[in-house]
């Protein structure tokens, strides 16, 4: 009995022994499998974060490319937002990809195209005439075989060039004299002719004189320095403080009548306005450097250029007034959505193309999708264009702007439908996003035929002052600055009114010189909108200008 009662202890001892080696395996084993679970959701974890961090890596450097595209571009690719050329340059980065593009057509060339009819060559009866006479040497007039003189035929043969001559002129005015025959007390002995009137008394430079030079610098954007060349390769040497000083005192007569075009815009109800930089060294209190801004504001008739240090909204909102009300093209520039409520802001749409044109050549797997926008907008130029063309039949007219309508609501519909999907590339989300924010701007043309789809107007009118910029790179003084704007205002509100600066400024000048130097008396008359067709042709009224 107590033998088999020790086996049994001896068995029940060894089944627990192998019971706990067994437990203490499983709970091992569980601590085994919990570490490990472990480890792999932490791997999972550290997995997905360097995935999101690649995709962020990848999603900057895309980006970075697409800055270089852009900035190659701007300093050596072609300024121009076509982006179905062929010939583009190769350093731009901006070369065609085959696979996206449209179907070739061949370039149209530039002018008259061969074969199509001509307009014969343009005598120019209006110009100057000088006859010269041209005879033949004296061994040829006679036959060179028998030697019996030619006998002259009673017309010429005429053929003609046009001659281009730069010619300065120095003028004696030989101002006759009188002396009295009589013993009349109270009259002067001696009586001279009177003193040809000046522009700048006592100068010693015509109104001609300063009117080419005003036209060589702020039309034509030559700096003075070469101006000073080209009258010293003419055999007329002039220091640049008589220049300078001709011009300040010219500043004077002119501001009236600046002042006078700074008021007609104001009452206009339709505005383009831009801005680009422009240097004035001159220090001012609180201003870092001496970058101003250069700004423009075009209406139908007048052309207006305000310099000014700031940027701010400020400057077109002191321009027009607080009473002004109607409508401003303008890019979407955040000062201009500070102006007055009572003008409504008509975003541009080529501004809004350029953004889909950066996203074609700086993200080449977003090409189809930028340049389906791209036709678009296209298309939306088109049906506004043909609609424009039968504003004076009504009912064709309304055919074209239902079109044109739909064509919108479309556009519309499609941003809508794209900003939904949450796989959207953030560029492509932040081009939809700024035309939704802008969509009651860039619509404004479709109820209001007469405004334009964009503001090339006010771009176009900025381009002669950049050249200018870049020739004498601005100004050196405000004074100076300030007849800069005046007369860049002046000479393209003539353009604008298809009026020749020249005959203008020279007409206006002699004015002032009558005037003692001062402004004229009859301004008015000088206004282009208060001139008759007559007084415009006194001008040399412009059909095409420049």
């Amino acid at each position: 009995m107590i033998t088999n009662a020790a086996g049994t202890r001896h068995i029940i001892i060894e089944l627990r022994q192998q019971a706990h080696y067994w437990q203490a395996l499983h709970i091992r084993a569980i601590k085994r499998e919990v570490a490990w679970k472990k480890r792999a959701l932490e791997a999972e974890t550290n997995v997905s974060d360097q995935t999101v961090e690649l995709v962020e890596k990848y999603q900057q450097i895309e980006a970075l490319k697409a800055k270089i595209v852009w900035l190659q571009q701007q300093v050596f690719g072609r300024k121009t937002d076509q982006i179905n050329n062929p010939a583009r340059d190769s350093r731009s980065g901006d070369q065609k990809d085959p696979k996206y593009s449209e179907t070739p057509d061949k370039k149209r060339n530039r002018g008259k195209q061969p074969g199509a009819k001509g307009y014969g060559r343009k005598l120019h009866p209006d110009l100057p005439t000088e006859e010269v006479d041209r005879d033949l040497p004296q061994d040829e007039k006679h036959c060179r075989i028998c030697g019996k003189p030619y006998k002259e035929f009673p017309k010429t043969e005429d053929s003609e060039e046009i001659h281009w001559e730069v010619r300065l002129v120095r003028r004696v005015y030989k101002r006759r004299r009188y002396y009295s025959t009589c013993d009349c007390k109270g009259t002067p002995r001696i009586v001279t002719a009177p003193i040809v009137p000046k522009l700048v008394p006592k100068g010693k430079f015509s109104t001609g004189f300063w009117a080419q030079l005003i036209l060589e610098k702020f039309l034509f954007q030559r700096p003075l320095y070469r101006i000073r060349k080209a009258l010293a390769m003419e055999g007329l040497s002039i220091s640049q403080g008589t220049i300078t000083g001709g011009l300040k005192r010219i500043g004077e007569v002119l501001q009236p009548l600046y002042a006078r075009i700074l008021e007609r815009s104001r009452t206009a109800k339709h505005w383009h306005m831009d801005e680009t930089g422009w240097k004035v060294f001159v220090e001012i209190a609180d201003k870092i450097g001496f970058r101003w801004w250069l700004w423009v504001i075009v209406t139908r008739d007048t052309c207006v250029y305000l310099l000014d240090p700031s940027r701010s909204a400020r400057v077109p909102r002191d321009h027009l007034g607080e009473n002004a009300k109607g409508i401003a093209s303008v890019d979407r520039y955040v000062a201009y959505k500070k102006l007055s409520k009572n003008i409504r802001l008509s975003y541009c749409w080529a501004h809004v193309r350029r953004d889909f044109i950066r996203i074609w050549r700086g993200y080449k797997t977003l090409q189809p999708w930028s340049r389906a926008w791209i036709k678009r907008i296209k298309n939306l130029y088109r049906l506004n264009k043909d609609r424009l063309q039968v504003r004076s039949n009504i009912e064709e007219f309304r055919k074209k702007d239902l079109l044109l309508g739909e064509a919108i609501a479309l556009m519309e519909k499609k941003r809508a439908q794209q900003l939904t999907n949450k796989t959207l590339h953030k560029t492509q989300r932040k081009v939809l996003e700024s035309m939704s924010r802008h969509w009651e701007g860039l619509t404004i043309f479709v109820d209001h035929p007469d405004i334009p789809m964009d503001n090339n107007e006010a771009e176009r009118r900025l381009r002669t002052p950049v050249v200018g910029r870049k020739n004498y790179y601005g100004n050196n003084s405000v004074w100076s600055g300030m007849l800069t704007a005046a007369l860049f205002t002046i000479i393209q509100t003539l353009l604008k009114n298809h009026i020749n600066p020249k005959k203008f400024l020279i007409a206006y000048f002699d004015a002032c010189a009558e005037n003692g130097g001062k402004p004229p008396d009859n301004l008015d008359s000088f206004l282009p909108w208060n001139m008759s067709d007559e007084q415009k042709a006194n001008f040399h009224f412009l059909e095409h200008p420049p």
